[in-house]
């Protein structure tokens, strides 16, 4: 039996962030078969992953790793922020005056006016690159605002208030200095890291947490060595996933460092790769 764990955006969604019909119908021949287990590994929100899915019996490592459910939707595992960290975070955040959002297990967070602010943002980039495609510079936006579950709230620091656990801090900003100085200022922190999955975002994350060792803990939970498990990505926070697994099978639209890691490359994401690869290179 080997595991296979899927990467969604760039790999199983396509550039219009709809899931691959194709892809969807493979893996759920595989669900159906007791051969291989699949799982789906993604910075996305668990609640939102169902959505966009919608395939039952499905694990999921979600958050990028900082969760890992089994088929039933039992947790097994997470990796949240420590809290006193997450706050010192979202203040620093709150002070940079960036669009974020707070990801929890129940919900995702985002403060008030944020498409606003992006808005702002982009106007200002668009001022001295006027050259640039402004419907295609908003679509990237736009995919924050579609995510299933997210709630908008005028004091961020309150959803910590709650209890709830903080499993990652995404940013999204159009201003590159704004992100290159985030990035620097996360560089050396001992309880936190940074990673990134599509232009203009930043992903801050426990340092207990990334792809890797979720992959690890499901295989070990299924007792499937790492030899036998099969990843299939695009991007940064997919790297630690090609470090470890048996078959590592970049998507052609891949970046350069996940494609040099790869075992084999499959299609793109928008030619049904993640379906090809499970009929033609597992």
């Amino acid at each position: 039996m080997k595991l296979i764990a899927i990467d969604l955006d760039g790999t199983l969604l396509t550039s219009q962030v709809k899931p691959s019909e194709e892809g969807i119908a493979e893996i759920a021949k595989m669900l159906k078969s007791d051969e291989h287990k699949v799982t789906i590994c993604t910075g996305r929100a668990s609640y939102d992953v169902r959505n966009l899915v919608g395939l039952d019996n499905l694990p999921m490592i979600s958050f990028n790793g900082a969760s890992v459910i089994d088929g039933e939707g039992r947790l097994l595992n997470e990796t949240p922020i420590e809290r006193k960290i997450a706050e010192e975070a979202v203040q620093y955040l709150h002070e940079l005056d960036v669009y974020f959002e707070i990801f929890c297990p129940d919900a995702i967070y985002s403060p008030s006016r944020g498409e606003d602010k992006l808005r702002a943002e982009m106007d200002v980039l668009l001022s001295s690159n006027p050259g640039i495609d402004r419907d295609l510079l908003w679509k990237s936006a736009m995919i924050q605002f579609v995510q299933f579950g997210i709630r908008q709230v005028d004091h961020p620091q309150q959803v910590l208030q709650t209890g709830s656990s903080v499993y990652k801090l995404l940013v999204f900003t159009y201003n590159e200095r704004k992100l290159q100085a985030i990035q620097e200022h996360f560089a050396d922190h001992p309880y936190v890291h940074t990673t990134s999955s599509a232009d203009h975002t930043l992903e801050i994350i426990s340092t207990a947490t990334d792809k890797g060792k979720a992959l690890k803990f499901l295989a070990d939970h299924y007792r499937i060595p790492l030899s036998d498990t099969v990843v299939i990505g695009d991007s940064y926070n997919d790297i630690s996933m090609f470090q470890i697994a048996g078959t590592r099978i970049a998507m052609e639209n891949a970046v350069d460092e996940v494609k040099k890691l790869s075992s084999a490359v499959t299609r793109s994401n928008n030619e049904h790769g993640v379906a090809y690869a499970l009929r033609h290179l597992i």
